[in-house]
């Protein structure tokens, strides 16, 4: 059953996909001379990332911690990376308009690099010269002073076994010169989502952490807060895989 499934999802999917990257093609041309910071092109994506899991009858969204965003606010957001899923599950992060930071790599798959350049994402180099760096750091301020937050995978990149590895300090770095907060989110289910090329029964869980505020991002040593950050995350991917029973607020899709 779950093979007959899995053909019926990908060929929806595909076709749904393409007719709506016509859609966002002409939405871009439409809004781009007056949409600086992409929010209508963002909620159109977010109606469409939802769709990856909505028109899949074997997968639930979870989402825990809603209250923690305050959407008037721009944070710099960190969460950890399980698979290609990622990118489409963190657009229900709800009432926040945001860039990705993403490889230079990721723009070259099809359709979804495409997408992102309609976003005006921001793009880094994994060479990491001292220039690249610079330039995605002004990226990121401008954006945050814009009041648009920014999503980086503090890991930068995939994790093979699901859990969170240690950090680097580009997101922290963000947030100290642009003087936000840290939003720390924490996935679970990317790792379980198929076996092999079928789909499985799998439920997806966001957890929205408190913020770290502006003045502690400012006044802790960034390794510190590097170290905190990813403890507090990495203890509660433990409690999302263990406790039956989630204290938060939650919310299905």
């Amino acid at each position: 059953m779950n093979a007959v499934i899995s053909v019926c999802y990908y060929i929806v999917l595909l076709i749904w996909s393409l007719a709506y990257f016509v859609f966002m093609l002409v939405l871009y041309a439409v809004t781009v001379a007056f949409d600086r910071e992409r929010v209508v092109l963002h909620a159109a994506s977010r109606f469409w990332a939802r769709s990856f899991f909505r028109l899949n009858p074997l997968w639930r969204l979870r989402i825990e911690g809603r209250e923690h965003i305050d959407p008037k606010a721009a944070y710099v957001i960190t969460v950890n990376h399980q698979s290609m899923l990622d990118i489409p599950l963190m657009y229900a992060l709800p009432r926040l308009n945001f860039k990705w930071v993403s490889k230079k790599e990721v723009y070259k798959w099809p359709l979804f690099g495409v997408v992102l350049w309609l976003h005006g994402d921001i793009t880094v180099d994994t060479k990491g010269s001292v220039r690249k760096t610079k330039a995605f750091m002004e990226q990121g301020c401008e954006h945050l002073r814009r009041g648009t937050s920014v999503i980086i995978f503090p890991e930068g990149t995939r994790s093979r076994d699901g859990e969170i590895h240690n950090f680097k300090e580009g997101a922290l770095l963000l947030a100290r010169e642009a003087g936000t907060p840290v939003l720390p989110c924490v996935i679970d289910g990317g790792k379980t989502f198929a076996q092999g090329w079928q789909v499985r029964r799998n439920t997806f869980t966001i957890r929205i952490l408190p913020p770290v505020p502006a003045r502690a991002v400012q006044e802790t040593e960034t390794r510190a807060l590097m170290a905190g950050v990813r403890a507090t995350m990495t203890d509660t991917l433990h409690t999302l895989r263990t406790a039956e029973g989630k204290a938060n607020p939650t919310h299905t899709i």
